[in-house]
């Protein structure tokens, strides 16, 4: 059945504001390439809501799928230690340690390598904490990163520890692969 007239302009212009069809009939509509590519790098949960006690990000424990360069990331963060005693961590005054514990599983096809201190951040109200080193205990700092040189099939578990602001309780865990560079992100709510 054929469209005619005003009714197969009208149509046809519905069509294409709906994404369905390209846009020509002389108008200033381009296409929008970010929204495409932004539609490709966001996460799909594999379960649970996508908020959690009014903080964006999916509850702690949540598996999420994330695109890196040339591989794909299955990444939980499964505890948020606050605070994390007997590390012996070096933080600054004012501050506090709290440790972050992850597991990450490289889905291939190709490797990954990074480090967890660039890929993951902790998020509080006063924003991002500084990474800091620990000594000893389930969050200490080794010299061969979790992250680095992850071959396709392997799974890796770690902890960071981060220096928060004391009064400064952790809202968010956030994942960017590659150091941010990746151009997706996903957040896990901490509260």
């Amino acid at each position: 059945m054929g469209l005619s007239g005003k009714t197969g302009v009208c149509a046809l212009l519905l069509v294409a504001v709906a994404g369905l069809l390209p846009a020509s009939c002389g108008s200033t509509a381009s296409k929008t390439p970010t929204a495409r590519a932004t539609r490709h790098t966001q996460p799909v949960a594999t379960g649970g809501p996508r908020k959690h006690a009014g903080v964006p990000g999916t509850p702690l424990g949540t598996t999420e799928r994330v695109r890196a360069a040339g591989t794909t990331l299955v990444v939980r963060v499964t505890k948020v230690i606050d605070p994390l005693r007997g590390s012996g961590a070096k933080v600054p005054a004012g501050t506090e340690p709290v440790g972050v514990l992850v597991s990450a599983r490289n889905a291939g096809p190709g490797g990954y390598d990074s480090s967890a201190t660039s890929d993951f951040a902790l998020l509080t109200a006063a924003g991002p904490a500084s990474p800091a080193y620990v000594p000893a205990g389930i969050c200490q700092t080794y010299i061969q990163d979790f992250m680095n040189e992850v071959g396709p099939g392997q799974a890796r578990n770690g902890c960071i520890a981060f220096a928060v602001p004391l009064g400064q309780a952790p809202t968010a865990v956030r994942f960017s692969p590659d150091g941010g560079t990746a151009h997706s992100s996903v957040s896990w709510a901490v509260r």
